[in-house]
């Protein structure tokens, strides 16, 4: 190959490269912000809630969304761990440390667990926590843990509906074999009775 044709060749191609890892880089950036405005608009659009726990500093980031499905006013707020800890049940905050604590061993890839936490108004609402550690320090240590909260306060009101229904239905079976035993009970010993009478009735004879 001429030499003249192949410096400008080699320059032309590292230009090529340089544009296409532009080009791609530029693409993942959209892919990105649309990603990012996806999610916005699903937060919007749902009943969900973003919250991001500093856990160096035990500060936890609320998002508006989550404000707001409590019932409390649309404002970002930062609460310390220990105010956050008392916005959850009682009976639900083992619960709660117990999956972050199995996702720091690697017990499990995500946390997922169905907590209940207080509402503006005085009610205990049942909020499905969904999050992971995003960032560790350079011990290895677990440095911020983000999540979104999802209101599914309507879906366990309708699987305690479902759940006191099955139960009527269990209890009115139960007591309709047990009535249907009486019954059983009763007649046999009317011809029990009856046996017994005749019998006493032929010795006598």
């Amino acid at each position: 190959m001429n030499t003249h044709i192949q410096k400008n060749i080699i320059p032309l191609t590292s230009s090529l490269n340089k544009i296409f890892k532009i080009f791609k880089l530029k693409t993942l950036e959209e892919e990105l912000e649309q990603s990012k405005n996806d999610l916005s608009i699903a937060l919007q659009g749902g009943e969900y809630g973003k919250w991001d726990w500093n856990m160096i500093a035990n500060e936890i980031d609320i998002s508006p969304d989550l404000q707001a499905i409590l019932g409390y006013d649309k404002k970002r707020k930062i609460l310390e761990q220990n105010a956050f800890l008392r916005m959850i049940h009682p009976d639900d905050q083992s619960i709660f440390f117990d999956e972050i604590e199995n996702h720091k061993r690697g017990d499990v890839d995500f946390v997922s667990v169905d907590i209940r936490m207080k509402s503006a108004y005085g009610h205990w609402n049942w909020i499905n926590i969904r999050g992971k550690i995003v960032e560790f320090d350079k011990s290895g240590s677990p440095k911020r843990f983000s999540g979104i909260n999802y209101d599914i306060n309507e879906q366990k009101q309708y699987d305690n509906d479902v759940l006191e229904l099955q139960q009527e239905v269990i209890k009115s079976q139960e007591e309709n074999t047990k009535s249907k035993n009486i019954s059983y009970i009763y007649n046999n010993l009317d011809r029990y009775s009856e046996f017994r009478l005749n019998g006493l009735k032929n010795l006598l004879n």
